[in-house]
């Protein structure tokens, strides 16, 4: 899907989405096609789930977003520091 598609299909939600095509530019995450993994109408939930399926799937490149932004506007940020498994 794309996010133009997702607004229509899930107005005024916090969603989990998952990228499954997406390249940078200039700092920032183009995301050109992608999944909705969950709905919720509370942030914190949307945020406990992030954080339970980050946790098991790491490798996966998921957001929390609300549905009522215009665009994606995600700022890629270089980690410098140490993870712990």
């Amino acid at each position: 899907m794309h996010w133009q598609e997702v607004k229509k299909s899930y107005p005024s939600k916090w969603l989990i989405i998952e990228a499954i095509g997406a390249t940078t530019e200039d700092k920032k995450r183009i995301i050109n096609e992608l999944t909705v993994v969950d709905t919720f109408d509370d942030s914190s939930i949307a945020l406990k789930k992030y954080l339970h399926l980050h946790r098991e799937f790491p490798n996966r490149e998921m957001y929390v977003i609300h549905s009522s932004r215009p665009e994606l506007d995600i700022e890629e940020i270089k980690w410098a520091g140490v993870r712990r498994p």
